[in-house]
């Protein structure tokens, strides 16, 4: 299998995989949890935003895995603390601000966890891509939260829309890592 082919068969892989943790972290949310908490935000965000590390790390070959899964982990759960901490501010684009941070990190992530031969100012120039075109794609969906729920929560609905936030992302990260720098 061509470099490219694996590239773009692990961008499947990682938008599919977290959008199934991100569509079962919405249904847990919305059958667990009583009530909306800051604490169950921050827990929320460092576990399916660890698993979005962890899934990078893993794709990209990376060695020390589970290294990058913790260190994944704590970006997650800053996600979260920049989201509460912004909200009172800006309201729901706190989260944006917050999911497009993470994406920069995270293109540091799988650059550090396995160098490609671009070189580290590639890896900028990804998180950028990442940050804004999912941040598109995560706006887009934003109404799996915020909008009306009549008849009540969707999840396949929550599984497409999912798959269009984290999708750019993952091309952006992904997508040509093994193709030869020219």
């Amino acid at each position: 299998m061509s470099a490219l082919s694996t590239d773009f068969k692990n961008v499947a892989i990682g938008t599919l995989v977290m959008a199934a943790v991100s569509t079962f972290a919405d249904a847990f949310w919305a059958a667990a949890l009583p009530e909306h908490r800051a604490i169950y935000g921050l827990a929320h965000g460092g576990i399916v935003l660890g698993l979005l590390g962890l899934t990078l790390a893993w794709l990209v070959g990376g060695t020390r895995v589970w290294r990058w899964g913790i260190v994944s982990l704590l970006v997650g759960v800053f996600a979260a603390v920049v989201f509460y901490g912004l909200y009172p501010f800006v309201g729901s684009l706190a989260m944006l601000v917050a999911w497009m941070g993470l994406w920069l990190a995270y293109a540091q992530i799988a650059e550090a966890a396995d160098p490609s031969p671009e070189g580290r100012s590639r890896s900028v120039i990804r998180g950028l891509a990442a940050a804004v075109l999912s941040g598109i794609g995560f706006w887009m969906i934003s109404g799996i939260w915020l909008g009306p729920h009549d008849p009540g929560p969707l999840y396949w609905r929550n599984f497409a829309s999912w798959c269009v936030a984290f999708a750019p992302g993952m091309i952006a990260i992904l997508g040509w890592r093994g193709a030869k720098a020219s």
